[in-house]
């Protein structure tokens, strides 16, 4: 299920991330607060179909980053991508008992009928499909939680992207607080450019200059 991934984007938002950093964790969470119930229904049946007591989940895309994946699970000044190695995630998870991990399936109405129990967790609505998303499921013969943690090396984290809705000055505070968190580790952690590319904006800048020189 691991096949032909190059990254893993987690889009959230930064007390989140700070709680990431500082208890070196991974955290899966109830889905049955999920605000999608189509997804809801798919793990519960999952989660009856195996009689497991609690079932939690953590959903990534293996996808280049969209102003969806910001809009929907990173908005506002709080938000932020942490880019993770799958090599070293898979390797984390592989370790760790009733984790099972892989690629959402996306399908249309017209397409439901009976499915195998081990498919049912990666079951996701066609329309979402450009969200190419990741899903990694835990469950436990334990009583239903809030949440699910999983103990990790912060070198699992390849990157870090704050919001671009996030003023520079207080970019540079946070980038301070973050590097302090993911010591000893040297991470970037970098200001998105989303909303306010610098090569985007100067290109168009100098072929109107140019434009512009040549009428005179």
């Amino acid at each position: 299920m691991s096949e032909n991934l190059i990254k893993l984007n987690r889009f959230t938002t930064i007390p989140f991330l700070i709680d990431m950093l500082e208890r070196k964790k991974l955290t899966l969470l109830n889905p049955g607060f999920w605000e999608d119930f189509n997804d809801r229904e798919t793990v519960e049946a999952y989660k009856s179909r195996i009689n497991a007591n609690g079932i939690y989940a953590l959903c990534l895309t293996y996808g280049t980053g969209s102003i969806h994946h910001w809009n929907a699970f990173a908005n506002g000044t709080s938000g932020c991508c942490i880019e993770l190695s799958p090599e070293k995630i898979f390797g984390v998870l592989s370790k760790t008992q009733g984790v099972i991990h892989g690629k959402a399936v996306y399908m249309g109405i017209k397409n439901l009928s009976d499915f195998k129990t081990e498919q049912l967790p990666y079951f996701k609505r066609l329309p979402f499909k450009t969200e190419k998303e990741y899903r990694i499921i835990a469950t436990s013969d334990n009583p239903q939680q809030a949440a699910f943690d999983i103990d990790i090396d912060l070198n699992v984290i390849r990157r870090i992207t704050l919001s671009n809705k996030l003023p520079k000055p207080v970019f540079k505070s946070l980038k301070i607080i973050l590097s302090s968190l993911l010591s000893p580790h040297k991470i970037p952690i970098l200001h998105s450019t989303l909303f306010s590319n610098q090569i985007w904006i100067s290109h168009f800048k100098g072929v109107e200059k140019a434009k512009q020189s040549k009428s005179q």
